[in-house]
């Protein structure tokens, strides 16, 4: 009886909001407005695209997830 088992561990990520505000992303981080409307202009933080020049700006949580798992050397199945 020669059985070959895969014990690769799991993780799950939940991401409950894919898109959060700035204001809320400021509050939760405590970073200030103009920080990250800096980190947004030197495409350091992923944000949704505008449909327009006065739309609000939405920081992309999912990818900020992503980067981070792929920092870990981990892989990754979709």
């Amino acid at each position: 009886m020669n059985r070959n088992f895969s014990m690769r561990p799991s993780i799950n990520l939940v991401v409950s909001e894919p898109f959060i505000t700035l204001d809320e992303f400021c509050r939760r981080t405590g970073y200030k407005p103009g920080y990250v409307r800096q980190m947004i202009r030197e495409n350091r933080l992923p944000i949704r695209k505008k449909s327009g020049v006065n739309s609000l700006i939405e920081i992309n949580m999912f990818a900020l997830t992503m980067e981070a798992a792929l920092g870990c050397e981990i892989s990754i199945q979709a």
